[in-house]
């Protein structure tokens, strides 16, 4: 559950852009978050220090830090404290490696709205605080793979349901199962089967990365939520997966292909239901060849 109140702490040191950023805020009310701007990094650790902040909002580029640094030493200085990036255009490259260095998320600016800088914020929270529990426990990841097990995927997908059935937004499931993964393994060894595995795992971590929640469910069975659909396309994911896991030209012949088979299904708060049953509703509905035969 997202706090009663929140303290956001926004390091930035362009006076327009706090500004900005303080006014997209103010577009929704009653969002529970309390904002305190400082404009240096020395400000911002000197405050994340007391201990009085929920979530910082942090450019990566100022006077005293630039890129990367600016990240470390902020999460250095606070690890219990989610950190979203505030990024330019032409940052998002670094900004997707903050993320995946541990930030939670990354929003551009000068396409700040308040709706979605608020449901970024709350995620943030709520996804931080529910991860690290859950991260502190091996029992929930899955050790091939590296991604939550089943049971991860249960418990931390109820907690956004919840969250879902708060904020009045649905959220989807996206399923993804190997095809033949079976036969791979009968007939080129478990190696290999092992290897397409973990490539499919990794490539569905990059392409759902936004939504933090990717899990292996069963033996070639992967599920992801999203947790802003509204119409979501197949397309949005599509492109980044088939680049992650695109073969590599020093990997040489393979003799046989891998497809996967998608299914979506949504949750709608206006009609509950649990995550087992958006797993269960959620049926292939199209393929991909991801891995191409070689050679």
């Amino acid at each position: 559950m997202i706090p009663c109140s929140v303290r956001a702490l926004h390091i930035e040191d362009n006076p327009a852009d706090a500004r900005a950023l303080r006014e997209a805020l103010a577009e929704v009310p009653e969002t529970g978050f309390e904002l305190e701007w400082v404009n240096s990094l020395g400000k911002g650790l000197q405050k994340l220090e007391s201990g009085v902040v929920d979530l910082v909002l942090l450019d990566l580029h100022l006077p005293e830090s630039q890129g990367l640094t600016t990240f470390t030493r902020t999460r250095a200085c606070a690890p219990s404290v989610p950190i979203i990036i505030l990024s330019g255009l032409d940052d998002r490259e670094l900004a997707l490696k903050a993320v995946r260095d541990g930030a939670q998320d990354y929003l551009v600016k000068g396409q700040l709205e308040g709706h979605s800088l608020v449901r970024a914020m709350q995620y943030a929270v709520v996804r931080h605080r529910i991860q690290g529990d859950l991260d502190n426990a091996l029992f929930w990841k899955d050790p091939m793979t590296g991604l939550y097990n089943r049971q991860g995927f249960l418990a931390l997908g109820e907690q956004f349901l919840r969250l879902a059935d708060q904020t009045g937004r649905p959220l989807a499931l996206v399923s993804a199962d190997i095809d033949d993964l079976e036969t791979i393994n009968r007939k080129f060894g478990l190696k290999d089967g092992d290897t397409v595995l973990q490539r499919v795992a990794g490539a569905l971590a990059e392409a759902f990365r936004q939504s933090n929640l990717v899990a292996r469910v069963g033996g070639d069975e992967f599920a992801s939520l999203c947790l802003d659909c509204p119409g979501w396309p197949a397309w949005d994911f599509k492109v980044v997966f088939e680049e992650a896991v695109r073969p590599h030209p020093a990997e040489g012949q393979r003799p046989y292909s891998v497809t996967v088979t998608w299914g979506l299904s949504v949750y709608d708060p206006a009609t509950p239901c649990s995550i087992e049953t958006l797993i269960k509703r959620s049926e292939g509905h199209w393929h991909m060849d991801c891995l191409p035969r070689a050679g």
